[in-house]
Protein backbone atom coordinates (compact mmCIF):
# COMPACT_ATOMS: atom_id res chain seq x y z
CA UNK A 1 0.00 0.00 0.00
CA UNK A 2 1.18 3.52 -0.79
CA UNK A 3 -0.14 4.74 2.55
CA UNK A 4 2.19 2.37 4.42
CA UNK A 5 5.12 4.61 3.56
CA UNK A 6 3.15 7.62 4.67
CA UNK A 7 2.03 6.38 8.10
CA UNK A 8 3.78 3.15 9.17
CA UNK A 9 7.16 2.70 10.83
CA UNK A 10 9.05 4.40 13.65
CA UNK A 11 10.18 7.23 11.39
CA UNK A 12 6.53 8.15 10.65
CA UNK A 13 5.65 8.80 14.28
CA UNK A 14 5.00 12.51 13.75
CA UNK A 15 2.69 11.79 10.80
CA UNK A 16 0.64 9.38 12.93
CA UNK A 17 0.58 11.86 15.80
CA UNK A 18 -0.83 14.50 13.50
CA UNK A 19 -3.55 12.18 12.16
CA UNK A 20 -4.33 10.95 15.68
CA UNK A 21 -5.03 14.57 16.46
CA UNK A 22 -8.01 14.19 14.11
CA UNK A 23 -9.19 11.05 15.92
CA UNK A 24 -7.55 8.22 13.96
CA UNK A 25 -6.30 5.19 15.87
CA UNK A 26 -3.38 2.83 15.30
CA UNK A 27 -5.51 0.12 13.68
CA UNK A 28 -6.72 2.52 10.99
CA UNK A 29 -3.19 3.16 9.74
CA UNK A 30 -2.75 -0.56 9.09
CA UNK A 31 -5.64 -0.65 6.63
CA UNK A 32 -5.79 0.79 3.09
CA UNK A 33 -6.40 4.54 3.30
CA UNK A 34 -9.22 5.46 0.90
CA UNK A 35 -9.82 9.04 -0.22
CA UNK A 36 -13.53 9.85 -0.22
CA UNK A 37 -13.85 12.94 -2.41
CA UNK A 38 -17.15 14.71 -1.90
CA UNK A 39 -18.82 17.78 -3.40
CA UNK A 40 -21.17 18.44 -0.50
CA UNK A 41 -22.16 22.07 -0.14
CA UNK A 42 -25.20 23.58 1.50
CA UNK A 43 -26.47 26.00 -1.14
CA UNK A 44 -27.24 23.87 -4.19
CA UNK A 45 -29.77 21.03 -4.48
CA UNK A 46 -27.40 18.70 -6.31
CA UNK A 47 -25.04 18.70 -3.33
CA UNK A 48 -27.05 19.28 -0.18
CA UNK A 49 -27.65 15.54 0.42
CA UNK A 50 -24.12 14.37 -0.34
CA UNK A 51 -22.97 14.45 3.29
CA UNK A 52 -25.37 11.55 3.92
CA UNK A 53 -24.19 9.77 0.77
CA UNK A 54 -20.61 10.23 1.96
CA UNK A 55 -21.44 8.67 5.32
CA UNK A 56 -22.90 5.63 3.54
CA UNK A 57 -19.79 5.30 1.36
CA UNK A 58 -17.55 5.47 4.42
CA UNK A 59 -19.66 2.82 6.18
CA UNK A 60 -19.15 0.53 3.21
CA UNK A 61 -15.39 1.12 3.24
CA UNK A 62 -15.17 0.32 6.96
CA UNK A 63 -17.29 -2.82 6.57
CA UNK A 64 -14.87 -4.03 3.89
CA UNK A 65 -11.72 -3.34 5.93
CA UNK A 66 -10.58 0.10 4.81
CA UNK A 67 -10.02 3.49 6.41
CA UNK A 68 -12.04 6.25 4.73
CA UNK A 69 -10.53 9.74 4.63
CA UNK A 70 -13.06 12.28 3.40
CA UNK A 71 -12.36 15.69 1.96
CA UNK A 72 -14.35 18.11 -0.15
CA UNK A 73 -13.78 19.59 -3.54
CA UNK A 74 -16.11 22.24 -4.94
CA UNK A 75 -18.94 22.75 -7.41
CA UNK A 76 -19.47 26.12 -9.07
CA UNK A 77 -23.20 25.64 -9.58
CA UNK A 78 -24.20 26.25 -13.19
CA UNK A 79 -27.88 26.96 -12.62
CA UNK A 80 -27.12 29.66 -10.06
CA UNK A 81 -24.80 31.51 -12.45
CA UNK A 82 -26.71 31.57 -15.77
CA UNK A 83 -26.62 34.88 -17.65
CA UNK A 84 -24.12 36.36 -15.22
CA UNK A 85 -20.39 36.98 -14.93
CA UNK A 86 -20.28 34.03 -12.54
CA UNK A 87 -20.89 31.60 -15.40
CA UNK A 88 -17.38 32.39 -16.70
CA UNK A 89 -16.00 30.46 -13.73
CA UNK A 90 -17.99 27.26 -14.27
CA UNK A 91 -16.10 25.49 -17.06
CA UNK A 92 -12.67 26.53 -15.72
CA UNK A 93 -13.59 24.82 -12.45
CA UNK A 94 -13.53 21.39 -14.13
CA UNK A 95 -9.77 21.27 -14.56
CA UNK A 96 -9.25 22.76 -11.10
CA UNK A 97 -11.34 19.92 -9.61
CA UNK A 98 -9.03 17.43 -11.33
CA UNK A 99 -5.96 19.30 -10.09
CA UNK A 100 -7.27 19.56 -6.52
CA UNK A 101 -7.97 15.83 -6.35
CA UNK A 102 -4.49 15.11 -7.69
CA UNK A 103 -2.91 17.37 -5.09
CA UNK A 104 -4.80 15.86 -2.15
CA UNK A 105 -4.56 12.21 -3.19
CA UNK A 106 -0.90 12.37 -4.15
CA UNK A 107 0.05 14.63 -1.27
CA UNK A 108 -1.42 12.20 1.27
CA UNK A 109 -0.53 9.06 -0.71
CA UNK A 110 -3.97 7.52 -0.47
CA UNK A 111 -4.36 4.02 -1.86
CA UNK A 112 -7.61 4.51 -3.78
CA UNK A 113 -10.49 6.93 -4.34
CA UNK A 114 -14.26 7.03 -4.10
CA UNK A 115 -15.55 10.04 -6.01
CA UNK A 116 -18.96 11.45 -5.03
CA UNK A 117 -19.98 14.11 -7.51
CA UNK A 118 -22.84 16.21 -8.79
CA UNK A 119 -22.61 18.79 -11.54
CA UNK A 120 -21.43 18.43 -15.09
CA UNK A 121 -18.02 20.04 -14.50
CA UNK A 122 -17.31 18.23 -11.25
CA UNK A 123 -18.05 14.73 -12.61
CA UNK A 124 -15.78 14.95 -15.69
CA UNK A 125 -13.15 16.64 -13.52
CA UNK A 126 -13.28 13.59 -11.25
CA UNK A 127 -12.98 11.22 -14.21
CA UNK A 128 -9.99 13.23 -15.42
CA UNK A 129 -8.36 12.86 -12.00
CA UNK A 130 -9.06 9.13 -11.94
CA UNK A 131 -7.48 8.69 -15.37
CA UNK A 132 -4.50 10.88 -14.47
CA UNK A 133 -3.68 9.19 -11.15
CA UNK A 134 -4.60 5.65 -12.28
CA UNK A 135 -5.29 4.44 -8.75
CA UNK A 136 -8.23 2.14 -8.00
CA UNK A 137 -11.25 4.43 -8.28
CA UNK A 138 -15.03 4.26 -8.32
CA UNK A 139 -17.68 6.95 -8.66
CA UNK A 140 -21.22 7.51 -7.47
CA UNK A 141 -23.33 10.26 -9.00
CA UNK A 142 -25.37 12.59 -6.77
CA UNK A 143 -28.52 11.79 -8.72
CA UNK A 144 -31.67 13.46 -10.04
CA UNK A 145 -34.85 14.27 -8.17
CA UNK A 146 -38.30 13.76 -9.57
CA UNK A 147 -39.84 16.80 -11.26
CA UNK A 148 -41.84 19.22 -9.18
CA UNK A 149 -45.51 19.80 -9.95
CA UNK A 150 -47.30 23.14 -10.21
CA UNK A 151 -50.87 23.47 -11.45
CA UNK A 152 -50.75 19.84 -12.72
CA UNK A 153 -47.66 20.66 -14.80
CA UNK A 154 -44.20 19.15 -14.41
CA UNK A 155 -41.64 21.79 -13.51
CA UNK A 156 -38.16 21.44 -14.98
CA UNK A 157 -35.20 23.83 -14.99
CA UNK A 158 -36.17 25.15 -18.42
CA UNK A 159 -39.81 25.60 -17.28
CA UNK A 160 -38.71 28.16 -14.70
CA UNK A 161 -36.21 29.91 -16.92
CA UNK A 162 -38.61 30.10 -19.88
CA UNK A 163 -41.19 31.40 -17.40
CA UNK A 164 -39.01 34.43 -16.72
CA UNK A 165 -39.25 35.45 -20.35
CA UNK A 166 -42.99 34.75 -20.38
CA UNK A 167 -43.48 36.94 -17.31
CA UNK A 168 -41.46 39.83 -18.71
CA UNK A 169 -43.63 39.75 -21.83
CA UNK A 170 -46.83 39.68 -19.78
CA UNK A 171 -47.67 36.06 -20.59
CA UNK A 172 -47.20 34.69 -17.07
CA UNK A 173 -48.22 36.30 -13.79
CA UNK A 174 -45.79 37.04 -10.97
CA UNK A 175 -47.79 34.62 -8.80
CA UNK A 176 -47.41 31.77 -11.29
CA UNK A 177 -43.72 32.47 -11.87
CA UNK A 178 -43.19 32.25 -8.11
CA UNK A 179 -45.28 29.07 -8.09
CA UNK A 180 -42.92 27.51 -10.64
CA UNK A 181 -39.93 28.73 -8.64
CA UNK A 182 -41.22 27.40 -5.33
CA UNK A 183 -42.24 24.00 -6.72
CA UNK A 184 -39.23 23.23 -8.89
CA UNK A 185 -37.50 20.92 -6.40
CA UNK A 186 -39.56 18.55 -4.24
CA UNK A 187 -36.36 16.97 -2.89
CA UNK A 188 -32.60 17.36 -3.09
CA UNK A 189 -30.92 16.38 -6.34
CA UNK A 190 -30.48 17.58 -9.90
CA UNK A 191 -33.47 18.63 -11.99
CA UNK A 192 -35.16 15.60 -13.58
CA UNK A 193 -34.15 16.42 -17.15
CA UNK A 194 -31.26 15.78 -19.53
CA UNK A 195 -29.16 18.47 -17.92
CA UNK A 196 -25.42 18.33 -18.33
CA UNK A 197 -25.04 16.98 -14.78
CA UNK A 198 -27.50 14.13 -15.25
CA UNK A 199 -25.89 13.37 -18.61
CA UNK A 200 -22.57 13.07 -16.76
CA UNK A 201 -24.10 10.60 -14.31
CA UNK A 202 -25.31 8.51 -17.23
CA UNK A 203 -22.09 8.50 -19.26
CA UNK A 204 -19.93 7.86 -16.18
CA UNK A 205 -21.86 4.67 -15.54
CA UNK A 206 -21.65 3.75 -19.23
CA UNK A 207 -17.87 4.30 -19.11
CA UNK A 208 -17.71 1.59 -16.45
CA UNK A 209 -16.57 3.78 -13.53
CA UNK A 210 -19.78 3.45 -11.47
CA UNK A 211 -21.89 0.52 -10.31
CA UNK A 212 -24.71 -0.48 -12.65
CA UNK A 213 -27.93 1.55 -12.35
CA UNK A 214 -26.34 4.03 -9.90
CA UNK A 215 -26.28 6.89 -12.43
CA UNK A 216 -30.06 7.33 -12.46
CA UNK A 217 -30.99 6.62 -8.83
CA UNK A 218 -33.11 9.34 -7.16
CA UNK A 219 -30.96 11.61 -5.00
CA UNK A 220 -31.01 10.83 -1.28
CA UNK A 221 -33.26 7.81 -1.69
CA UNK A 222 -32.74 4.60 0.24
CA UNK A 223 -31.80 3.06 -3.11
CA UNK A 224 -28.98 5.56 -3.50
CA UNK A 225 -27.76 5.14 0.08
CA UNK A 226 -27.59 1.38 -0.35
CA UNK A 227 -25.72 1.85 -3.62
CA UNK A 228 -23.33 4.19 -1.78
CA UNK A 229 -22.57 1.47 0.78
CA UNK A 230 -21.93 -1.05 -1.98
CA UNK A 231 -19.72 1.53 -3.71
CA UNK A 232 -17.63 1.84 -0.52
CA UNK A 233 -17.41 -1.93 -0.20
CA UNK A 234 -16.51 -2.38 -3.87
CA UNK A 235 -13.54 0.01 -3.73
CA UNK A 236 -11.87 -2.35 -1.28
CA UNK A 237 -12.24 -5.21 -3.75
CA UNK A 238 -10.79 -3.02 -6.49
CA UNK A 239 -7.79 -2.34 -4.23
CA UNK A 240 -7.28 -6.05 -3.54
CA UNK A 241 -7.71 -6.91 -7.22
CA UNK A 242 -5.55 -3.93 -8.30
CA UNK A 243 -8.11 -2.79 -10.86
CA UNK A 244 -7.07 0.57 -12.31
CA UNK A 245 -8.94 3.14 -14.43
CA UNK A 246 -6.50 2.45 -17.28
CA UNK A 247 -8.03 -1.02 -17.54
CA UNK A 248 -11.52 0.47 -17.81
CA UNK A 249 -11.10 3.73 -19.74
CA UNK A 250 -10.33 2.22 -23.13
CA UNK A 251 -11.29 3.45 -26.63
CA UNK A 252 -14.12 0.93 -26.61
CA UNK A 253 -15.53 2.11 -23.27
CA UNK A 254 -15.49 5.71 -24.47
CA UNK A 255 -17.42 4.69 -27.58
CA UNK A 256 -19.92 2.83 -25.40
CA UNK A 257 -20.41 5.92 -23.23
CA UNK A 258 -20.74 8.23 -26.22
CA UNK A 259 -23.33 5.98 -27.84
CA UNK A 260 -25.37 5.83 -24.65
CA UNK A 261 -25.20 9.62 -24.33
CA UNK A 262 -26.38 10.00 -27.92
CA UNK A 263 -29.12 7.41 -27.49
CA UNK A 264 -30.68 9.26 -24.53
CA UNK A 265 -30.43 12.74 -26.05
CA UNK A 266 -27.82 13.93 -23.58
CA UNK A 267 -26.44 17.43 -23.22
CA UNK A 268 -24.10 18.90 -25.83
CA UNK A 269 -21.65 19.53 -22.98
CA UNK A 270 -20.73 15.86 -23.04
CA UNK A 271 -18.96 16.51 -26.35
CA UNK A 272 -16.54 18.88 -24.65
CA UNK A 273 -16.02 16.73 -21.58
CA UNK A 274 -15.62 13.41 -23.38
CA UNK A 275 -12.76 14.90 -25.39
CA UNK A 276 -11.11 16.18 -22.19
CA UNK A 277 -11.58 12.92 -20.25
CA UNK A 278 -10.26 10.88 -23.16
CA UNK A 279 -7.12 13.03 -23.34
CA UNK A 280 -6.33 12.18 -19.71
CA UNK A 281 -6.88 8.49 -20.48
CA UNK A 282 -4.66 8.58 -23.59
CA UNK A 283 -7.62 7.92 -25.90
CA UNK A 284 -8.31 9.88 -29.09
CA UNK A 285 -11.77 11.48 -29.18
CA UNK A 286 -12.59 14.54 -31.28
CA UNK A 287 -15.44 16.17 -33.20
CA UNK A 288 -14.99 13.65 -36.00
CA UNK A 289 -15.43 10.77 -33.53
CA UNK A 290 -18.69 12.28 -32.39
CA UNK A 291 -19.83 12.81 -35.97
CA UNK A 292 -19.07 9.19 -36.90
CA UNK A 293 -20.90 7.73 -33.91
CA UNK A 294 -23.85 10.10 -34.21
CA UNK A 295 -24.57 8.98 -37.76
CA UNK A 296 -25.30 5.37 -36.82
CA UNK A 297 -26.43 5.60 -33.16
CA UNK A 298 -30.23 5.82 -32.94
CA UNK A 299 -31.96 8.07 -30.43
CA UNK A 300 -33.91 5.64 -28.25
CA UNK A 301 -35.01 7.84 -25.34
CA UNK A 302 -36.66 11.26 -25.59
CA UNK A 303 -35.61 12.83 -22.30
CA UNK A 304 -36.87 16.26 -21.26
CA UNK A 305 -36.53 19.02 -22.39
CA UNK A 306 -36.85 17.48 -25.87
CA UNK A 307 -39.31 14.81 -24.74
CA UNK A 308 -41.66 13.66 -21.97
CA UNK A 309 -39.36 11.43 -19.92
CA UNK A 310 -37.38 12.40 -16.83
CA UNK A 311 -34.06 10.83 -15.85
CA UNK A 312 -35.78 9.09 -12.94
CA UNK A 313 -38.24 7.60 -15.49
CA UNK A 314 -35.21 6.31 -17.39
CA UNK A 315 -33.96 4.71 -14.19
CA UNK A 316 -37.36 3.07 -13.61
CA UNK A 317 -37.27 1.77 -17.19
CA UNK A 318 -33.99 -0.07 -16.61
CA UNK A 319 -31.41 2.70 -16.64
CA UNK A 320 -28.09 2.67 -18.44
CA UNK A 321 -27.80 -1.15 -18.71
CA UNK A 322 -31.19 -1.28 -20.45
CA UNK A 323 -30.17 1.45 -22.91
CA UNK A 324 -27.02 -0.53 -23.68
CA UNK A 325 -29.17 -3.63 -24.18
CA UNK A 326 -31.38 -1.72 -26.61
CA UNK A 327 -28.30 -0.57 -28.55
CA UNK A 328 -27.39 -4.21 -29.15
CA UNK A 329 -24.28 -4.85 -31.21
CA UNK A 330 -23.36 -1.14 -31.22
CA UNK A 331 -21.99 -1.73 -27.70
CA UNK A 332 -18.59 -3.35 -27.17
CA UNK A 333 -19.39 -6.24 -24.79
CA UNK A 334 -15.86 -6.94 -23.57
CA UNK A 335 -15.15 -3.66 -21.80
CA UNK A 336 -14.37 -3.90 -18.08
CA UNK A 337 -16.35 -2.09 -15.38
CA UNK A 338 -15.82 -1.41 -11.68
CA UNK A 339 -18.58 -3.92 -10.91
CA UNK A 340 -16.28 -6.78 -11.88
CA UNK A 341 -18.57 -7.66 -14.79
CA UNK A 342 -18.04 -6.75 -18.41
CA UNK A 343 -20.43 -4.49 -20.26
CA UNK A 344 -21.73 -7.55 -22.07
CA UNK A 345 -22.50 -9.32 -18.80
CA UNK A 346 -24.36 -6.26 -17.50
CA UNK A 347 -26.35 -6.08 -20.72
CA UNK A 348 -27.22 -9.77 -20.49
CA UNK A 349 -28.67 -9.22 -17.00
CA UNK A 350 -30.50 -5.99 -17.92
CA UNK A 351 -34.23 -5.68 -18.56
CA UNK A 352 -36.11 -2.98 -20.43
CA UNK A 353 -38.98 -2.26 -18.06
CA UNK A 354 -40.72 0.38 -20.19
CA UNK A 355 -40.46 0.11 -23.96
CA UNK A 356 -42.30 3.43 -24.38
CA UNK A 357 -39.42 5.16 -22.58
CA UNK A 358 -36.54 3.06 -23.97
CA UNK A 359 -37.38 2.29 -27.57
CA UNK A 360 -35.81 -0.46 -29.64
CA UNK A 361 -33.54 -0.05 -32.66
CA UNK A 362 -36.38 -1.16 -34.94
CA UNK A 363 -38.60 1.63 -33.60
CA UNK A 364 -36.26 4.46 -32.56
CA UNK A 365 -37.25 8.00 -31.68
CA UNK A 366 -34.83 9.08 -34.42
CA UNK A 367 -32.63 6.93 -36.66
CA UNK A 368 -29.47 8.80 -35.69
CA UNK A 369 -27.94 10.33 -32.58
CA UNK A 370 -29.24 13.44 -30.87
CA UNK A 371 -26.07 15.49 -31.34
CA UNK A 372 -24.82 16.65 -34.73
CA UNK A 373 -21.41 18.07 -35.60
CA UNK A 374 -21.80 20.81 -38.19
CA UNK A 375 -19.03 22.15 -40.40
CA UNK A 376 -18.89 24.85 -43.04
CA UNK A 377 -17.60 28.32 -43.77
CA UNK A 378 -18.88 29.72 -40.47
CA UNK A 379 -17.49 26.80 -38.45
CA UNK A 380 -14.53 25.30 -40.31
CA UNK A 381 -13.41 23.54 -37.13
CA UNK A 382 -16.90 22.38 -36.26
CA UNK A 383 -19.97 23.34 -34.25
CA UNK A 384 -22.41 21.33 -32.12
CA UNK A 385 -26.20 21.20 -32.09
CA UNK A 386 -28.70 19.02 -30.25
CA UNK A 387 -30.73 18.10 -33.33
CA UNK A 388 -33.41 16.32 -31.31
CA UNK A 389 -34.50 19.69 -29.91
CA UNK A 390 -34.83 21.44 -33.31
CA UNK A 391 -38.19 21.64 -35.07
CA UNK A 392 -38.08 20.09 -38.54
CA UNK A 393 -38.95 23.33 -40.33
CA UNK A 394 -35.72 24.82 -38.98
CA UNK A 395 -33.49 22.02 -40.23
CA UNK A 396 -32.93 23.80 -43.55
CA UNK A 397 -33.00 27.58 -43.28
CA UNK A 398 -31.24 30.72 -44.43
CA UNK A 399 -31.63 33.47 -41.84
CA UNK A 400 -30.27 37.03 -41.57
CA UNK A 401 -27.75 37.53 -38.79
CA UNK A 402 -28.22 39.79 -35.80
CA UNK A 403 -24.86 40.07 -34.08
CA UNK A 404 -24.12 40.55 -30.39
CA UNK A 405 -20.77 40.71 -28.62
CA UNK A 406 -22.06 39.02 -25.46
CA UNK A 407 -25.07 37.12 -24.13
CA UNK A 408 -26.43 40.05 -22.12
CA UNK A 409 -26.84 42.15 -25.28
CA UNK A 410 -28.85 39.40 -26.96
CA UNK A 411 -31.10 38.88 -23.92
CA UNK A 412 -31.79 42.61 -23.69
CA UNK A 413 -32.75 42.75 -27.37
CA UNK A 414 -35.10 39.78 -27.10
CA UNK A 415 -36.83 41.09 -23.99
CA UNK A 416 -37.07 44.53 -25.58
CA UNK A 417 -38.99 43.04 -28.55
CA UNK A 418 -36.18 44.02 -30.93
CA UNK A 419 -35.75 40.58 -32.51
CA UNK A 420 -37.93 39.52 -35.44
CA UNK A 421 -39.03 35.97 -36.17
CA UNK A 422 -36.75 34.33 -38.71
CA UNK A 423 -33.54 35.86 -37.33
CA UNK A 424 -30.24 34.11 -36.63
CA UNK A 425 -28.89 35.59 -33.39
CA UNK A 426 -25.09 35.41 -33.38
CA UNK A 427 -23.39 35.73 -29.98
CA UNK A 428 -19.60 35.82 -30.17
CA UNK A 429 -16.63 36.42 -27.91
CA UNK A 430 -18.04 33.83 -25.48
CA UNK A 431 -15.59 30.99 -26.24
CA UNK A 432 -12.95 29.47 -23.99
CA UNK A 433 -10.47 32.27 -24.67
CA UNK A 434 -12.74 35.19 -25.50
CA UNK A 435 -15.34 34.74 -22.78
CA UNK A 436 -13.24 33.74 -21.08
CA UNK A 437 -14.70 30.52 -19.74
CA UNK A 438 -17.22 29.62 -22.47
CA UNK A 439 -20.47 30.50 -20.73
CA UNK A 440 -23.67 28.52 -21.26
CA UNK A 441 -26.27 30.52 -23.17
CA UNK A 442 -29.40 29.25 -21.39
CA UNK A 443 -30.37 32.81 -20.57
CA UNK A 444 -30.54 33.67 -24.27
CA UNK A 445 -32.34 30.52 -25.37
CA UNK A 446 -34.86 30.83 -22.54
CA UNK A 447 -35.51 34.47 -23.44
CA UNK A 448 -36.28 33.34 -26.98
CA UNK A 449 -38.61 30.61 -25.74
CA UNK A 450 -40.39 33.00 -23.41
CA UNK A 451 -40.86 35.46 -26.27
CA UNK A 452 -42.36 32.76 -28.49
CA UNK A 453 -39.37 32.89 -30.86
CA UNK A 454 -37.76 29.61 -29.84
CA UNK A 455 -38.72 27.71 -32.98
CA UNK A 456 -38.48 30.55 -35.50
CA UNK A 457 -35.11 32.05 -34.54
CA UNK A 458 -31.75 30.30 -34.45
CA UNK A 459 -28.95 31.05 -32.02
CA UNK A 460 -25.34 30.55 -33.10
CA UNK A 461 -22.45 31.12 -30.69
CA UNK A 462 -18.85 30.29 -29.91
CA UNK A 463 -20.09 29.76 -26.35
CA UNK A 464 -21.98 26.64 -25.28
CA UNK A 465 -25.39 25.53 -24.12
CA UNK A 466 -26.95 23.90 -21.09
CA UNK A 467 -28.47 20.44 -21.26
CA UNK A 468 -31.78 22.18 -20.59
CA UNK A 469 -31.53 24.11 -23.87
CA UNK A 470 -34.07 23.40 -26.58
CA UNK A 471 -34.66 24.86 -30.02
CA UNK A 472 -32.21 25.58 -32.87
CA UNK A 473 -29.22 26.44 -30.69
CA UNK A 474 -25.80 25.89 -32.28
CA UNK A 475 -22.74 26.25 -30.08
CA UNK A 476 -19.03 25.51 -29.90
CA UNK A 477 -18.45 27.39 -33.19
CA UNK A 478 -14.76 26.77 -33.86
CA UNK A 479 -12.47 28.64 -34.26
CA UNK A 480 -14.03 31.10 -31.82
CA UNK A 481 -13.98 34.83 -32.50
CA UNK A 482 -11.06 35.44 -30.12
CA UNK A 483 -8.95 32.96 -32.09
CA UNK A 484 -9.72 34.61 -35.43
CA UNK A 485 -12.63 32.43 -36.51
CA UNK A 486 -15.06 33.57 -39.24
CA UNK A 487 -17.71 34.23 -36.59
CA UNK A 488 -15.68 37.36 -35.71
CA UNK A 489 -16.42 38.76 -39.18
CA UNK A 490 -20.21 38.32 -39.27
CA UNK A 491 -22.22 41.52 -39.65
CA UNK A 492 -25.92 42.26 -39.18
CA UNK A 493 -27.94 41.04 -42.14
CA UNK A 494 -25.42 38.45 -43.37
CA UNK A 495 -27.18 35.26 -44.54
CA UNK A 496 -26.50 32.30 -42.24
CA UNK A 497 -27.29 28.95 -43.85
CA UNK A 498 -28.25 26.08 -41.53
CA UNK A 499 -28.56 22.61 -43.08
CA UNK A 500 -28.84 19.94 -40.39
CA UNK A 501 -29.51 17.11 -42.82
CA UNK A 502 -26.21 17.86 -44.55
CA UNK A 503 -24.64 18.88 -41.21
CA UNK A 504 -23.48 22.26 -42.43
CA UNK A 505 -23.26 25.78 -41.03
CA UNK A 506 -22.28 28.41 -43.59
CA UNK A 507 -21.81 32.16 -43.81
CA UNK A 508 -23.05 33.16 -47.28
CA UNK A 509 -20.70 36.08 -47.78
CA UNK A 510 -18.21 36.33 -50.63
CA UNK A 511 -14.57 35.51 -49.75
CA UNK A 512 -13.30 38.89 -50.96
CA UNK A 513 -15.77 40.68 -48.67
CA UNK A 514 -14.61 38.59 -45.71
CA UNK A 515 -10.98 39.32 -46.59
CA UNK A 516 -11.70 43.04 -46.56
CA UNK A 517 -13.46 42.76 -43.20
CA UNK A 518 -10.56 40.80 -41.74
CA UNK A 519 -8.10 43.48 -42.85
CA UNK A 520 -9.89 46.06 -40.71
CA UNK A 521 -10.94 43.78 -37.85
CA UNK A 522 -9.75 44.75 -34.37
CA UNK A 523 -10.26 42.22 -31.57
CA UNK A 524 -12.09 43.59 -28.52
CA UNK A 525 -10.02 44.18 -25.39
CA UNK A 526 -9.71 41.31 -22.90
CA UNK A 527 -12.59 41.22 -20.44
CA UNK A 528 -10.42 39.94 -17.59
CA UNK A 529 -6.98 41.33 -16.82
CA UNK A 530 -6.09 39.61 -13.56
CA UNK A 531 -6.65 36.45 -11.56
CA UNK A 532 -7.34 32.88 -12.60
CA UNK A 533 -9.51 33.74 -15.60
CA UNK A 534 -6.67 35.78 -17.10
CA UNK A 535 -4.39 32.76 -16.82
CA UNK A 536 -7.18 30.55 -18.19
CA UNK A 537 -7.81 32.73 -21.24
CA UNK A 538 -4.09 32.77 -22.08
CA UNK A 539 -3.54 29.02 -21.82
CA UNK A 540 -6.82 27.10 -22.36
CA UNK A 541 -7.29 24.95 -25.45
CA UNK A 542 -10.15 25.51 -27.92
CA UNK A 543 -13.50 23.78 -27.42
CA UNK A 544 -12.69 21.32 -30.20
CA UNK A 545 -9.72 20.15 -28.08
CA UNK A 546 -11.84 19.73 -24.95
CA UNK A 547 -11.08 23.15 -23.42
CA UNK A 548 -8.29 21.52 -21.42
CA UNK A 549 -5.53 23.31 -19.58
CA UNK A 550 -1.88 22.51 -20.37
CA UNK A 551 -0.21 19.82 -18.30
Amino acid sequence: MRSDKQYLGVERSLQRAWAKGAGLIDEEFERPMIAVVNTYQEFSPENIHLRQVGEAVKAGIRMAGGTPCEFNTFHVTDSETFASVGMRYVLPSRDLVADMIELMVEGHRFDAMVLIGSGDKVVPGMVMAAARLDLPAIMIYGGPTRAGIYRNRKVFLETVYDGVGEHLLGKLSQKDLKGLEDNHFPFAGACDTATSGNTAGIYTEALGLALPNSGTLPAGSNFQLRAAKYTGMRIMELVREDVRPSQILTPESFENAMRVGLAVGGSTNMVLHMIAMAKEAGVEVDFDTWDRLSRDTPTLVKLAPSGPWGVTDLGDAGGVPAVMKALGNLIYPGTATVSGKTAGELVRDAEIQNSDCIRGRRDPVEPDGSIYILKGSLAPGGAVVKASGVARDMWDAVLPARVFEDEEGAIEAVRGNRILAGTCIVIRNEGTKGGPGMREMLGATSALMGAGLGNSCALVTDGRFSGATHGPAIGYVTPEAARGGPIALVEDGDPIRIDLADRRLDLDVAPDVLSERRSRYTPPPARVTRGYLKHYSETVAPASDGAVMPR
